[in-house]
C-alpha cells in the first residue's frame, strides 16, 4: 500500500512541478503576475512563492511553501488553487478547490509524514473604497493519502486582507495545523494568529 502511495504522490508532485513550470511562461489572454508570500507568528514563520493567473470569472494560484517553527518542525508543500468570483450570485463571493503536497517532519520524535491534502476556500470582498477581504480555507489528508509516520494531517484558518499597495497585501489571520501520528491526541504544528504580507511583482 506504501508503495502504491509513494508512487501516486510522486506522480502528482511531478504534475505540480509541470503546472507550476508552465504557469512562470508568458501569458497572452490572461493576466497574471508571481510573487512572495510571507508571514509571522510567535512561533512560526512562513515564506512563499506563488504564480497566479486571473480571467475575468476565475484565479489560478500555484505556490510552494516552507513553514518553520521555534521547535525546529518543518512543513514544505507544494500547492494548487482554482477559485471561481461571482459564486451564488454575488460578484464580491469567490469559492474554490485547494489541493496541496506536502512533507512535514517532526523534529522533535524525528517522526514525518506526507501526502495529498485536498479542501476549499472561500473569500468575500466588502465593499470598502480600500480592497479589503475577508477568507476561510480548509484542507484535511485523510489515511488512505498519508504516508510516513502519519496518519492524517489537517490544516484549517482564516484571514483578513488589506490592499495597502497596488503589488502589496497585508493580512492578519489564525492558521492550525495537527498531525495525527497514531499517538493519543494529534501534534499541533501551527494555532497561532499571526501577520503577512503578499508582494506582487510585475505582471506577465
Amino acid at each position: 500500500m506504501n508503495n502504491m502511495i509513494n508512487k501516486g504522490l510522486k506522480r502528482l508532485s511531478q504534475l505540480f512541478a509541470i503546472g507550476f513550470a508552465s504557469s512562470l511562461l508568458p501569458a497572452y489572454a490572461i493576466d497574471g503576475h508571481a510573487g512572495l508570500d510571507l508571514s509571522l507568528a510567535n512561533n512560526v514563520g512562513k515564506f512563499g512563492l506563488y504564480s497566479l493567473r486571473e480571467t475575468p470569472t476565475e484565479i489560478t494560484n500555484l505556490s510552494t511553501n516552507l513553514l518553520f517553527t521555534s521547535n525546529d518542525d518543518r512543513m514544505i508543500d507544494v500547492m494548487g488553487v482554482l477559485t471561481r468570483k461571482g459564486m451564488l450570485s454575488n460578484n464580491n463571493l469567490e469559492l474554490g478547490l485547494k489541493a496541496k503536497l506536502y512533507y512535514l517532519d517532526q523534529n522533535s520524535t524525528g517522526r514525518n509524514s506526507y501526502g495529498l491534502m485536498l479542501g476549499g476556500i472561500a473569500r468575500y470582498w466588502l465593499p470598502t473604497s480600500v480592497p479589503t477581504a475577508i477568507s476561510a480555507d480548509y484542507l484535511y489528508s485523510p489515511n488512505i493519502v498519508t504516508a510516513g509516520d502519519g496518519q492524517s494531517t489537517t490544516e484549517y484558518g482564516f484571514r483578513a486582507e488589506l490592499r495597502i499597495l497596488p503589488s502589496a497585501i497585508a493580512y492578519v489571520g489564525y492558521r492550525k495545523i495537527l498531525a495525527d501520528f497514531g499517538l493519543p491526541g494529534s501534534y499541533k504544528v501551527d494555532g497561532n494568529p499571526h501577520v503577512g504580507v503578499t508582494i506582487s511583482f510585475d505582471g506577465y
